[in-house]
């Protein structure tokens, strides 16, 4: 442990390697730069797609280079260290001597190990027979090949950002050709646009069922491409904005693994974000890009023409242009969001150094030991007269609930210290907890949680708060349990806001949760049960039932909710029946329970929708993946039972505000996580609740507040198939 203290400020030698590489680059390479390693080639200039990224399609056949010329020109000396080269186009299988294209590059590039290309696969014979050929040549020179085919989303979603329909269905075909009848790797390319950006997320479900793996990119603005003038790029509202880092950083939680393509999305989040281009880009060192008449550019985002190698040297274009490599990075690459992987810049290796280290210091093993002996900054002494409030819990992941908890934190805080008072918020994911702020409206500083600030910040404040949430068994209870140590450290007032407790099944995190109690000066909690098992866990007899701070939120600003008249819709808030709530149920009961209850369920709405002439609505109190997005639940769940429905789905991000207005504008809301039926009660609208927590939280607020008869216990509905779980209910 004291090893891994000493590592805070101690970097690893790789990092001072990686700044000399640095170094090197900037004042070195870039004026005597190695020759490239691998080449973007473009096969031809039109294309038989019409994609709305890009205006190639536009084009005129003109000249293109015959493989007899190609593979003259790259005989030429600046190319006998390419490693790697990717064909693309255009379109490249439109060139029936396309086999004779790899055949050129495998002849001349002395140094060549693979090749690739990407495709379209709208005239699917042609593909597959063009490309089969030109696997034979690269399998006789013993290189390798892989496969890329342009999917940007699913169904006829692709159709449309490509401006062909029927491609999805020849792009399908051509991928399970290559998967089922070859040993050549096969991925999927998607690029995002303004048409396809509510769609990633259906695209990814089904690259997960089918064990097809694929890459995701913004659409850019590219010379080579004619693209200038296109309103589809880059032209994201904000809601389109965060709504694409939730979906990059789903990418990373769940789907990609390999480290230059993590950074990449990474980077794409900060961008998103109003950041500048935190990696670096291939083409700073290794890469270059060679058109189909033969024109040499530095990289196809940005660079100008440097000349025709069919006329001079290549070698002598690429080392004459220098300035306006020069120029490319001083100008164009901080704004760039292409996906151009590339090794690790310096700046990504002490932040992932910085991330891991604290990812492993602050872990629920180790957090209390690190906010002990973690060297922390003196405090500046306030002379202000202005108190500083930190708040912590799992902000960075919050759904609908928590951002109403932290409204009534900020409010309650706001009130006690007359307004004289600044707020900090912890956040495991920064991005998210900035969204919420501005929501709500709210000025507070973000403090990441891997970082020695997430300590520092607990140190330096007056009151640091364990904001709402349950403090239940997981293993992010090192959240509040280290930050409590450090306030203690420095004699700092702390305190548990709003909270539940439970479900806690393990010992480890019922001492965890005992220790935060009995580090609390004051303690707020959610419900009476709580109350009583916090009372048993610490001795105290000092503990508050407060209620939910979101109750308090709601309450306040009620007004701004209330809808004139009521529309026909059954508003329902589902969420998928995670196995944390499954007790002492055995995995196959608890999936036999759990099919159940979504296919009864779904009949009860479907049924009670006819009866009273209403619309199904579905909508979301949490959108993001850690957590469980509900709208990952909500496309399978939808799907399976509602196909022959007319139902209506909100796909966006959802905010208090949204949330609160659907409520109060429905005949019903059916709600099932523990805030909608929260908010259901609060803005005191007419609902039914799912128990899905077997008589925990859920129950506890409908027993708190006297609407027992609002109950529907998950295990009733998944045995009954005759809607007698259903409450009586004769009109609405």
């Amino acid at each position: 442990m004291k090893d891994l203290i000493k590592q805070i400020a101690k970097p690893p030698i790789y990092l001072y390697r990686a700044y000399k590489e640095k170094w090197l680059n900037d004042l070195y390479y870039d004026r005597f730069p190695p020759k490239p390693t691998v080449i973007n080639l473009l096969a031809n200039d039109i294309c038989n797609s019409k994609c709305t990224m890009c205006n190639i399609w536009q084009q005129k056949q003109d000249f293109e280079f015959s493989p007899a010329q190609l593979e003259k020109i790259l005989s030429d000396d600046l190319f006998t260290n390419i490693t790697a080269v990717g064909i693309t186009g255009g379109e490249p299988t439109l060139r029936e001597d396309l086999p004779a294209l790899y055949e050129a590059a495998c002849r001349a590039l002395p140094s060549l190990k693979g090749m690739s290309i990407i495709t379209n696969a709208i005239r699917r014979d042609d593909v597959i027979e063009r490309i089969e050929a030109s696997a034979k040549v690269l399998k006789k020179y013993d290189k390798r090949f892989g496969i890329m085919v342009s999917l940007d989303g699913y169904g006829e979603i692709h159709d449309i950002n490509r401006g062909r329909p029927g491609n999805f269905a020849t792009a399908v075909e051509v991928i399970n050709h290559f998967r089922n009848n070859t040993n050549i790797p096969v991925s999927v390319g998607c690029t995002i646009t303004k048409k396809n950006v509510w769609h990633v997320d259906e695209l990814l479900d089904w690259l997960q069922a089918e064990g097809i793996y694929g890459r995701f990119r913004i659409a850019e603005f590219i010379k080579r491409l004619y693209n200038d003038e296109i309103d589809e790029i880059r032209s994201f509202d904000a809601d389109e904005r965060y709504h694409l880092q939730c979906f990059f950083k789903r990418l990373q939680l769940e789907y990609e693994t390999g480290e230059p393509f993590l950074r990449t999305y990474e980077n794409i989040i900060q961008m998103l974000g109003g950041k500048p281009r935190q990696i670096g880009c291939p083409y700073h060192k290794k890469g270059v890009v060679l058109d189909s008449k033969g024109t040499l550019l530095y990289c196809a985002p940005k660079s100008k023409e440097l000349g025709n190698t069919l006329k001079e040297k290549a070698e002598k274009i690429f080392f004459g242009n220098l300035e306006e490599r020069r120029r490319l990075k001083r100008e164009a690459c901080s704004d760039c969001i292409h996906d151009y992987h590339a090794v690790a810049t310096p700046q990504n290796l002490w932040h992932d150094y910085q991330s891991k280290l604290w990812s492993r210091l602050l872990n629920l093993h180790r957090a209390e030991k690190t906010a002990k002996l973690t060297p922390l900054a003196a405090t500046p002494k306030n002379t202000t007269g202005i108190k500083t409030v930190y708040i912590t819990g799992w902000y960075g992941t919050e759904t609908v609930g928590d951002k109403a908890i932290l409204g009534g934190i900020i409010d309650y805080y706001e009130k006690e210290f007359a307004g004289k008072v600044r707020f900090k918020v912890s956040s495991i994911y920064p991005f998210l907890t900035v969204r919420t702020l501005e929501e709500l409206n709210i000025k507070a500083d973000i403090v990441p949680f891997k970082s020695k600030q997430f300590l520092q910040a607990a140190a330096d404040s007056d009151i640091t708060v364990m904001g709402g949430g349950p403090l239940m068994g997981m293993g992010s209870l090192s959240i509040p349990l280290a930050a409590f140590i450090a306030a203690k450290r420095r004699k700092r007032k702390t305190v548990v806001f709003g909270c539940g407790i439970g479900p806690l099944d393990h010992e480890q995190h019922i001492e965890a949760v005992t220790k935060i109690l009995k580090l609390s000066d004051e303690i707020k909690l959610r419900d009476r049960a709580s109350v009583a098992w916090g009372e048993k866990l610490t001795g105290r007899n000092d503990l508050e039932y407060y209620g939910d701070p979101a109750f308090r939120y709601l309450k306040k600003r009620k007004a701004h909710f209330q809808s004139e008249e009521k529309k026909p819709v059954l508003a329902c808030f589902l969420r998928d029946w995670s196995k944390e709530y499954k007790g002492d149920m055995t995995d196959a009961e608890f999936e036999i329970c759990k099919t159940n209850f979504e296919k009864n369920i779904a009949a009860a709405i479907k049924e009670f929708c006819r009866e009273f002439h209403l619309t199904p609505a579905f909508y979301c109190m949490h959108t993001f993946s850690v957590g469980g997005d509900d709208r990952t639940f909500y496309r399978r769940f939808v799907d399976t039972y509602f196909k022959d429905t007319e139902t209506y789905t909100e796909v966006r991000p959802s905010s208090v505000d949204q949330i609160a207005r659907a409520m109060t504008s429905s005949s019903l809301n059916l709600c099932m996580r523990f805030h909608s039926v929260l908010f259901a009660h609060t803005l005191e609208t007419n609902f039914l609740a799912i128990d899905y927590t077997r008589g925990g939280k859920i129950k506890g607020f409908l027993t708190d507040n006297n609407a027992l008869d609002r109950i529907m216990p998950l295990e009733k509905i998944a045995a009954d198939a005759d809607f007698s779980f259903l409450p009586k209910i004769e009109k609405l």
